[in-house]
């Protein structure tokens, strides 16, 4: 099976961090781009990055001019390849399959957990315990609070939901009693 275009970079980034040993500086400095292009104001700017009528040396200068002292020089050289190569348009990809990676080596387990109210301290420490108990590695918690599962909560991690919310609960049993009167 062939490999994504996010798998290949990916992996020749990660491996480069890993040989000079700039992976925490580099996964910082991407997740911060990273941020910073999902501004609606940088839109634009990504496509310039990703259009195949802007040359690379172009590219390149720009990346240069606002990025230079800012990031890891790798990271740097990264971008400017992605925008000379035309796959401006897949860091997005890139960096989710780069996430990945530095999760794994680390042994770390993002989880989004929603809720009706905000965790308190105590749940929040039970459940990042449960998990990281029950799938062997350090859980990093994202809270949402969606006020229209009622209560209960929804875990998801990987290709993994648990829901034991009570409106999944709710419409389970509507389910039921439509299935048992029609």
């Amino acid at each position: 099976m062939a490999e994504t275009v996010g798998k290949v970079y990916s992996t020749a980034l990660f491996e480069l961090c890993t040989e000079q040993d700039k992976l925490e500086k580099v996964f910082g400095d991407y997740t911060e781009f990273e941020e910073l292009m999902k501004n609606k104001d940088c839109a634009e700017y990504l496509r310039f990055l990703a259009s195949p009528l802007i040359s690379g040396k172009e590219k390149t200068e720009s990346l240069n001019a606002v990025f230079g002292n800012k990031i890891d020089g790798l990271l740097l050289d990264f971008l400017c390849l992605t925008a000379e190569k035309n796959r401006a348009d897949k860091l997005d990809e890139i960096y989710t399959e780069f996430r990945q990676m530095y999760n794994d080596k680390l042994g770390l387990l993002e989880v989004t957990a929603v809720t009706a109210q905000p965790l308190t301290a105590e749940l929040r420490k039970r459940l990042t315990d449960k998990l990281g108990k029950s799938t062997g590695r350090r859980i990093v918690l994202t809270e949402q609070v969606d006020k229209s599962i009622i209560g209960g909560i929804i875990v998801r991690y990987g290709n993994t939901e648990l829901d034991s919310s009570v409106k999944t609960r709710l419409d389970k049993l509507k389910a039921q009693i439509t299935n048992t009167i029609a």
